[in-house]
């Protein structure tokens, strides 16, 4: 584990200020546009070209192209490790009238002037924030959020609910340029918790940070759980220092809760939900074993917290148990960059559309069942993908699980799994089929199982459903 350097938050004011914003025709800054150019996630190096876990290469560019030709921005700020990168994006810069600056550079030369602060009152409903969503189902969306979206919904309901602490040690490992990156970074910010953040989502690089910097709180993906439990540091690790852990984004592993809780028998979990769209405001449940998860179901996602107002509905509309989850909150986005129809279509009625099916018990805990986008017709019935990934984790020795629907003259849609197991143990297609069978019911049964050494993920760990549809040519 290495130190990093620390730039405290008046240093980088002090580099905002720094830059002649006149010099591009721009005379107050009302956009942020985050995009992916730390060196966990772009550093290139053809002696080593994937450091630390980290994600470089044409997948990368490819993201970037996009996301600069749709956000058009005006200065691209990076890190000079990342210059190759860069270079290699000059002409979609050059086509958004933009300019790049490299943040080393920009440290050497801030030094030890001042400059003065911008003379700009900014109001409630400016655009302070442009997040792309993870684009797990599609191209990634530009999501626009005002200053009010965070400071009088997202930020306090952070607070009320114990979820970040003015005491708090927050490892952040998401990336900087997602919402769950830059959200946790401007709450942390506004309750004057401490964050360390570093440069690699390695399990054993981040259980060392865990000891050296004694973290109190982190939030990450079961993905990630899995790789820190499995880590050949964890049993030396210490992790006393550990007060909360938090999760989402995907299925939880019963093995992986039960490793960490026997470890550090104190720890407090909580499950999360949220979206770009909201401004990372969302559902939370709190648990400190498994006994205390309503009924046991692993799809918990917590309640709202206050600032939330939710309705699970039909195709109608129509209130119902399990349906699609709609919501009303002073954090709703103001809209998506450049496509006003999506928009329309999105916030219809005065709610947002979150595009996830879920169920609410009466005392209004919700369960996530599945993206909307995600469930699977097949012979007249609707099969969620997360409970046939759910009956298949259950297996020992598989290690993930995605499940997908793909075209069948017959069936409309025929359920397909693909599945990564450990690598001494011996599973077949013929083992998972027959252990769904004995807990689902028929319709909800693969009617093929696809082996793979690994599924493909985003940044944060959230499997790409898209790409394993796009490789059996499904629409």
């Amino acid at each position: 584990y290495i130190d990093l350097d620390i730039l405290c938050i008046k240093s980088l004011d002090g580099l905002l200020n720094s830059v002649d914003l006149s010099t591009y025709g721009l005379e107050r800054v009302k956009l942020n546009t985050s995009i992916a150019l730390d060196s966990n996630e772009t550093e290139v190096d053809p002696q080593n070209p994937n450091p630390r876990g980290a994600h470089g290469g044409d997948s990368d560019k490819d993201e970037l192209e996009y996301q600069i030709g749709h956000a058009k921005p005006k200065i691209l700020a990076y890190l000079d490790s990342t210059s190759a990168l860069v270079d290699s994006l000059q002409n979609s810069l050059t086509e958004s009238n933009g300019c790049s600056y490299g943040l080393d550079g920009l440290v050497n030369r801030l030094g030890d002037a001042t400059y003065p602060e911008p003379d700009v009152e900014i109001a409630d409903d400016w655009s302070a924030l442009l997040v792309y969503t993870s684009g797990t189902e599609s191209r990634p969306k530009g999501v626009e959020l005002t200053h009010r979206n965070f400071m009088i919904a997202t930020t306090p309901a952070w607070s009320y609910e114990g979820y970040l602490r003015n005491s708090d040690r927050f490892l952040l490992l998401a990336p900087i340029h997602t919402m769950a990156g830059i959200g946790t970074v401007t709450n942390a910010i506004s309750l004057g918790a401490t964050l360390v953040v570093l440069d690699s989502t390695d399990a054993n690089y981040v259980l060392e940070a865990i000891e050296a910097e004694r973290i109190s709180n982190m939030s990450q993906t079961p993905t990630f759980y899995r790789r820190m439990v499995e880590s050949e540091k964890f049993s030396s690790t210490d992790l006393t220092s550990l007060e909360q852990c938090h999760t989402y984004g995907g299925l939880n592993q019963v093995g992986v809760f039960e490793a960490l809780v026997t470890k550090v028998p104190h720890l407090q979990w909580a499950t999360y939900w949220g979206q770009s769209e909201l401004s990372q405001l969302g559902c939370i449940g709190w648990f400190k074993s498994l006994s205390e998860i309503p009924g046991g179901d692993l799809r918990w996602i917590g309640l709202p917290v206050p600032h939330l107002e939710v309705r699970v509905v039909d195709e109608s509309d129509n209130d119902a148990e399990v349906g699609e989850m709609i919501i009303r909150s002073p954090a709703i986005m103001s809209g998506y960059r450049n496509d006003e129809e999506k928009t329309k279509e999105v916030l219809r009625g005065g709610w947002l559309r979150t595009g996830d099916i879920v169920r609410q018990d009466a005392e209004k805990n919700l369960f996530f069942y599945d993206r909307k986008k995600d469930v699977i017709k097949t012979g007249g019935m609707n099969v969620s993908s997360l409970e046939v990934e759910q009956a298949i984790l259950e297996i020992p020795g598989v290690l993930e699980v995605a499940v997908v629907g793909v075209s069948d003259e017959v069936w409309s849609e025929a359920v397909v799994a693909f599945v990564v197991i450990k690598s001494n143990d011996k599973i077949d297609s013929a083992k998972i089929i027959s252990h769904c069978k004995s807990n689902l019911a028929g319709y909800k049964v693969p009617k093929v199982v696809h082996f793979k050494d690994s599924l493909p993920k985003d940044l944060q760990g959230k499997i790409l459903k898209r790409i394993l549809r796009d490789e059996l040519n499904v629409p």
